[in-house]
């Protein structure tokens, strides 16, 4: 952790002074009505889609859920959250915690060496995140659409990238331009918050989520559709995770909207597209590649999903 960003970020804010000094938590600061719910109109600049507040210290919070995306990143120390129905979850340095705009958690009191910070971002922001990542991105879009719209079952995203040095460099410079508040503002800082999200999407190995709706068993297969889509067995994968294809088959429609077929079919029609575009492969080694046996089959589903043959669609967006 960058030492100048650490002393910057761990520096007293008048709000802990007061909570040194026996004053309470002031809700009004979080919230504008009875219910404990921290408001965007409250932290969020007018305006503004993203923000940062140092996580408050020498307090307890109460059971509260946001209006907005909370993510919290530790850059010291730990903060430990209660959440309803499941055990505590402690979040440490380097890690990220990343809750949707309904979830609801407590946070236990933190000490001084306890330096956290929170990006408070409105769920509007995921729309351009989402456009970024592009459909054939099954698992980017489960994941950031069930933060964007509060999706029960996803109450919340646990990163422990704390190891993962690219994602640490990258939030570092985030949180150096958000406090210097640089000439390109809020265009700059979606577009590096959507190439963290990018990043994140990478380490999925090191992604923590409840339970709940099969949510683990969605995220594996979702992975390895990423990551085999060109030899990947339905029946095979079901049978490692000791569920049948069947029930794969239904958990993954309706977390997601598609069936595994689909998908299969929307990251191969993506990877052919590229080869297409990048290299001088025939179109048959293009088919083979994204996992086509049949030449005639490919041909279908690629003047489906394009409009065009493979070579029409080579013409028209080589480039070369």
């Amino acid at each position: 952790m960058n030492q100048q960003l650490l002393r910057r970020l761990s520096e007293l804010t008048e709000e802990e002074k007061r909570l040194q000094a026996g004053l309470p938590l002031e809700r009004e600061g979080y919230t504008q009505g009875s219910s404990f719910i921290f408001s965007s109109q409250k932290l969020l600049p007018p305006s503004r889609m993203i923000t940062i507040r140092p996580h408050t210290r020498f307090a307890a919070f109460p059971a509260h859920s946001h209006d907005y995306v909370e993510i919290l990143y530790m850059l010291r120390g730990q903060t430990v959250h209660e959440l309803p129905g499941r055990g505590p979850l402690t979040l440490s340095a380097g890690e990220l915690l990343m809750m949707n705009c309904q979830a609801t958690h407590a946070i236990r009191l933190c000490g001084e060496e306890d330096v956290g910070v929170n990006f408070i971002v409105q769920p509007a922001f995921f729309d351009e995140a989402l456009a970024a990542v592009g459909p054939s991105n099954a698992l980017g879009r489960f994941l950031m659409d069930a933060l964007k719209r509060g999706e029960s079952t996803v109450p919340y995203l646990h990163f422990r990238v704390a190891q993962v040095q690219a994602i640490q460099s990258l939030l570092e410079s985030i949180l150096f331009s958000m406090l210097d508040e640089r000439p390109a503002g809020q265009r700059m800082l979606k577009t590096a918050m959507t190439l963290l999200m990018m990043n994140l999407l990478e380490h999925t190995g090191q992604l923590s989520l409840p339970e709940t709706g099969g949510n683990a068993l969605v995220v594996a297969a979702l992975e390895e559709i990423r990551q085999n889509y060109a030899t990947i067995s339905l029946k095979d994968f079901a049978a490692a995770h000791h569920v049948s294809a069947a029930y794969l088959s239904q958990t993954v429609r309706r977390a997601t909207g598609e069936s595994c077929t689909r998908l299969i079919q929307r990251q191969r029609m993506a990877r052919a597209r590229r080869l297409l575009r990048e290299t001088d492969l025939s179109v048959g080694d293009v088919c083979a590649a994204v996992g086509y046996a049949n030449t005639g089959h490919f041909y279908h589903l690629f003047q489906q999903d394009t409009g065009m043959s493979p070579r029409e669609y080579r013409e028209v967006n080589s480039g070369r």
